[in-house]
């Protein structure tokens, strides 16, 4: 695909293509009733027992995600449908019945008997709990995980730059070359070390998220920041080592000078899928990107298109992977933003052949 996909007409209202949102709390804690949700990741980590290293005997297609998916299932093979999701999220209490605000990590547990029309299916929420190092009242607004589990990050919008990073907050699960740990559980999230380990460097932080290259990318007034204008690589103030190599640890974020050269708008929203990320703007437009990484230098590499342009206001992203599409939440500005009739949800063709 190289033209540019014009703006859709929203799909007409009727039982054939819409369906019904549920807010978090519909099976899970009533407590978030009384809150405000901010920006969250989900990461599932599964367990191919093949890939598993054994004593004496490294195996390097094993990854550090299905290290860690392998140590929680204890070895058992698990897929996306059996595993459980791990939800981070930035959570506000709007009325004081939240035990603490900050950054929580809500489990996504599998529906044991799905229906398929008209019941339950796919994951529901379960446990929950927050990372109480960091400390409350921080007005955390968006949250994200790394894609192989290593690090939570929390930012704030409220014009505070501070970078929140909670180290292994599913628990360490070892060195991908060695067996798995037969006692390994997962931490409580109180036992998780937090610090702060920079600033976004933005007047206002829109949305935090990770890219496919295991990077933290901060969108905002008015650009995208990284750490380092190239991300990646070995310098000691490049991510991850950066948090380890100074007292400072990694410093002020400074524009992704990809995204500069790109002229990507003000970013109000970024996800990945696979190698892909979809960065949005409040002008209607969604930016397409892919991302590498070099193999000698170890830095991230980009290309770039505008993927749709000319939509509403756009406040959501998603990815549908059983209907290969782009689901682009935008609203209506002539008409009340708490209206929930006020979302429109645009179903877009998902073309990564960049």
């Amino acid at each position: 695909m190289d033209s540019v996909i014009p703006a859709p007409s929203p799909s007409p209202a009727d039982a054939s293509n819409c369906g019904v949102l549920w807010p978090l709390n519909r099976r899970g804690p009533a407590v978030f009733t009384y809150a405000t949700i901010g920006q969250g990741e989900t990461i599932t980590p599964t367990c191919n027992p093949g890939l598993l290293s054994q004593a004496g005997a490294p195996n390097p297609a094993n990854t550090r995600l299905n290290q860690l998916g392998c140590a929680i299932s204890h070895g058992v093979a698990t897929t996306p449908q059996t595993a459980t999701t791990f939800l981070f999220v930035a959570v506000i209490p709007t009325l004081q019945r939240l035990p603490q605000s900050g950054l929580f990590v809500v489990q996504l547990v599998n529906v044991p008997s799905p229906v398929v029309i008209g019941g339950e299916a796919g994951k529901t929420v379960g446990a929950f709990d927050y990372y109480s190092n960091i400390p409350g009242g921080q007005n955390l607004t968006s949250a994200a995980v790394s894609p192989d589990g290593m690090f939570a990050i929390a930012t704030s919008n409220r014009r505070a730059q501070f970078i929140y990073a909670c180290l292994n907050p599913l628990g360490d699960p070892g060195d991908p070359s060695l067996p798995i740990d037969p006692n390994f559980s997962i931490p409580p999230p109180s036992q998780v070390k937090c610090m702060v380990v920079g600033n976004n460097n933005l007047v206002v932080d829109q949305t935090t998220a990770f890219g496919p290259d295991d990077q933290p990318y901060f969108g905002g007034q008015r650009t995208v920041n990284t750490f380092n204008a190239d991300p990646g690589g070995s310098s000691p103030t490049a991510w991850p080592q950066c948090i380890f190599n100074s007292a400072s640890h990694c410093g002020n974020a400074v524009p992704n000078s990809a995204f500069v050269a790109a002229n990507v708008p003000q970013a109000d929203d970024i996800i990945s899928h696979g190698s892909f990320m979809y960065v949005s703007s409040q002008n209607g437009t969604v930016v397409q990107v892919k991302v590498t990484i070099d193999p000698v230098s170890g830095l991230s590499q980009y290309k770039f298109r505008t993927y749709v342009a000319g939509l509403l206001p756009i406040n959501g992203l998603g990815v549908a992977d059983d209907l290969k599409s782009l689901m682009v939440y935008t609203v209506n500005p002539m008409v009340n933003p708490s209206n929930t009739s006020n979302t429109i949800i645009f179903k877009l063709p998902l073309c990564e052949d960049l």
